[in-house]
């Protein structure tokens, strides 16, 4: 009698582990299937069409051979070029001091983060640099095209906190 509870046990597992496999396997999408739903692109997930019939002739940005340090290299830029005239405590959406600007640029800021360090050219802060969204910095002198490629160097290089 025991021996046949055991045999009764022994196949209802194996039936239910087959059950299981054939109905897990994503070719069938059987019930055990996880559903991936992928989320709305975010705007760094794809490059604007400019509003106007302009050209916009962007040069192929210069990545560096060497490390891009963002409090070296990349933190000096705002406050000449980007904290004077708007970006600084009172903008209502991205403060460039250099005290906070990692953090407004990667998770604090109104759109941050404006880093798309897997596809560096759809980059917020780089379109904008470039003239894609509205040019920054905004009545002043666009950036030389130096300081834009340190920028996308930096952020093809990871966006690090370095």
């Amino acid at each position: 009698m025991k021996n046949n509870v055991t045999k009764i046990i022994n196949l209802l597992v194996f039936i239910g582990l087959l059950s299981l496999i054939t109905f897990s396997c994503a070719k069938d999408e059987g019930p055990f299937v996880k559903k991936t739903i992928l989320p709305d692109p975010k705007p760094q997930d794809t490059v604007p069409t400019p509003t106007d019939t302009t050209p916009t002739t962007i040069p192929e940005p210069t990545i560096f051979p060497y490390t891009i340090l963002f409090n070296v290299d990349v933190k000096p830029i705002f406050p000449a070029n980007c904290v004077q005239g708007c970006h600084n405590p009172q903008h209502p959406k991205l403060d460039l001091r250099s005290n906070v600007a990692y953090k407004q640029l990667l998770t604090d800021g109104f759109s941050a983060p404006y880093v798309n360090v897997a596809v560096p050219k759809q980059s917020i802060l780089y379109l904008h640099l470039v003239g894609i969204y509205p040019l920054m910095p905004k009545n002043g002198q666009k950036l030389s095209q130096g300081k834009i490629d340190t920028v996308y160097t930096w952020i093809s290089q990871g966006a690090l906190d370095n």
